[in-house]
C-alpha cells in the first residue's frame, strides 16, 4: 500500500468560531435580564428606593443622579437615591421615607440623597447636607427607630439608629441639636474628611456647635468641651417653631384613590364633643342625655351628668361593682433634673426637659400622668420620664405628676405624686457650665 509522505494537515479551528457564539449568548442574557427588570418594575410592584417630597411652601429645583441640569419639581415628587435638590429661600419641605421617617428641610438648603436602602436586614438613609437645615423625626414610624440614618456636613457625620428627633445644620457653622427620644452620635472628621478624629454623644435637650475654632481644637486632638443646653436663640427661631408644631400636629398626605398617583393633604379630624350619660336607677340602661343647651327653671344650664334621683349621687357605686385593687409598692422618684425636693417636697428645676428618674419597685410597666412609658421594659432597674415643655409635658410654674406601676396582670400599684416647679432659665447655659443637661439612657 502506498502512503503519501505529505499528509493533509488539519488547521486548528478559527477563534472567531468560538467568540461569536459566546457573544451571542452574552447579549441574549443581558437582554433577558433587562426585559425581566423592566417587567418587574412596571407590573411587579417592586419597591422603589426613594422618598416623597411634599412642598408646603416655596419651590424646589432637582437634579437627578448622573445628570448636570436642575429642573423644577411639583409637590409630591418621588426623589430617588443619588438625586440632589435645592429649596428656595422661603421653602417649607417635608420628605417621607419608606420606614415612616420624616425629614423637614428649611428654605435655602441643598441636599443630596446619598443612600436610601429599604432592605429588611439593614435599612439605611444617608444624606449629604451641602448647605442648610434638616429636621429629622424618627418617632412616627413603627420601624423608623431601627433604620440607620446618617447626615453628613462638611466636617461632621451625624448618626442615629434609634427613635429620636433632632436638628442638623450646615451653614456658617455645623450644629446638632437633639429635641426628644434617644441620644444621637456625631463623628468629627479630619481636615481631609476621610478619617474620624473624635466622637460625641448628644443627649436630649443638648446641642453641639462646631465653629472653625472648635474644629481646629479637634484637629489638634485637644477634645474641647462642646456640649451645652439648647439655646434660647434656637428655640425661638422660625424653623424650630414650625417643626415643633408639625411634631405635635403633623401634616399628613395620603395617595389619592382616583388612580392618578397624586397625594391628598389630610386635614386634622375634628371629633364631636362626647355627650356624657349616667345610669341613675341602676338598671344598666343609661339615662337620656340632657340637651347641651338645656336650662333649669332658674335659668342655669343643665348638667348632663347630674342625677335626678336625690337618693343617689354620681359617685354611688352599684352593689356588684368591681373596685380595682392596688398591689405591690408604688414607684419611687429618685430625682428630677438631678435635683432632690426642697423642704416643702417640691422639685425646683430650670432645665428643659427635666428628666424624672425613679425606681419601678417590681412593676412591669410605669404610667406617668396617664402616659405609659414605652422605653421602660419589665426587669429594668430604673425608669425615666422626659418632662419637656416644648411638647406640653411641663409648663412654667407648678406641675403635678401622678406615677403608678402595673403588675403582669394589669393591677395598679399605689400612686406616687410629686410636684415640680419649673422656672425657665433667664440665661442659656454655655459650654462647660453646670446647666448642661445629661439625660440618662432609657
Amino acid at each position: 500500500m502506498y502512503y503519501s509522505p505529505y499528509r493533509t494537515q488539519r488547521r486548528p479551528p478559527s477563534r472567531k468560531g468560538y467568540i461569536m457564539p459566546f457573544l451571542v449568548i452574552v447579549c441574549i442574557g443581558i437582554i433577558g435580564v433587562l426585559v425581566f427588570n423592566l417587567w418587574s418594575f412596571i407590573f411587579g410592584g417592586r419597591s422603589v428606593n426613594g422618598a416623597y417630597l411634599h412642598i408646603l411652601q416655596g419651590s424646589v429645583q432637582m437634579k437627578t443622579w448622573n445628570t448636570q441640569d436642575f429642573f423644577g419639581v411639583s409637590s409630591d415628587a418621588l426623589v430617588l437615591q443619588g438625586d440632589e435638590f435645592k429649596t428656595s429661600a422661603d421653602s417649607k419641605i417635608i420628605a417621607e421615607f419608606f420606614d415612616g421617617t420624616v425629614m423637614r428641610i428649611a428654605g435655602g438648603s441643598d441636599v443630596i440623597l446619598s443612600v436610601i436602602d429599604d432592605s429588611p436586614k439593614s435599612p439605611a438613609i444617608s444624606l449629604l447636607v451641602v448647605n442648610g437645615k434638616v429636621w429629622v423625626n424618627k418617632v412616627y414610624g413603627a420601624t423608623a427607630g431601627s433604620t440607620k440614618v446618617e447626615l453628613r456636613g462638611d466636617s461632621v457625620v451625624v448618626k442615629s439608629d434609634k427613635q429620636s428627633i433632632f436638628d442638623f445644620e450646615n451653614e456658617t457653622d455645623e450644629a446638632l441639636r437633639v429635641i426628644a427620644g434617644d441620644s444621637v452620635g456625631i463623628d468629627v472628621l479630619n481636615e481631609a474628611g476621610d478619617k474620624v478624629v473624635d466622637s460625641e454623644n448628644v443627649g436630649v435637650g443638648q446641642e453641639v456647635v462646631f465653629t472653625q475654632d472648635v474644629l481646629k481644637s479637634y484637629y489638634e486632638f485637644k477634645s474641647p468641651s462642646v456640649l451645652s443646653a439648647l439655646s434660647d436663640a434656637f428655640k425661638t427661631g422660625e424653623f424650630y417653631l414650625w417643626n415643633i408644631g408639625e411634631d405635635k400636629n403633623p401634616t399628613k398626605f395620603v395617595k389619592s384613590t382616583t388612580g392618578d398617583g397624586q397625594f391628598v393633604k389630610v386635614e386634622p379630624e375634628v371629633l364631636p364633643t362626647p355627650v356624657l350619660t349616667i345610669d341613675t336607677n341602676g338598671d344598666g340602661v343609661p339615662d337620656a342625655p340632657a340637651p347641651v343647651d338645656a336650662t333649669n327653671p332658674d335659668g342655669t344650664k343643665v348638667d348632663p351628668t347630674a342625677t335626678t334621683d336625690a337618693s343617689k349621687t354620681p359617685t354611688d357605686k352599684p352593689k356588684d361593682a368591681v373596685v380595682p385593687k392596688t398591689v405591690g409598692a408604688a414607684p419611687t422618684v429618685v430625682s428630677v433634673a438631678g435635683a432632690k425636693p426642697d423642704d416643702k417636697g417640691v422639685y425646683q428645676v430650670s432645665e428643659n426637659p427635666a428628666v424624672i428618674l425613679g425606681n419601678p419597685n417590681g412593676a412591669v410597666a410605669i404610667v406617668v400622668n396617664g402616659l405609659t412609658l414605652k422605653k421602660f421594659k419589665a426587669g429594668d432597674k430604673t425608669w425615666s420620664y422626659f418632662a419637656n415643655s416644648d411638647y406640653g409635658y411641663m409648663k412654667e410654674g407648678e406641675n403635678i405628676y401622678e406615677i403608678y406601676g402595673l403588675d403582669k396582670d394589669g393591677n395598679k400599684t399605689p400612686i406616687t405624686t410629686i410636684k415640680v416647679f419649673y422656672k425657665k432659665a433667664s440665661v442659656a447655659p454655655v459650654s462647660g457650665s453646670t446647666g448642661v443637661i445629661s439625660a440618662p439612657k432609657q
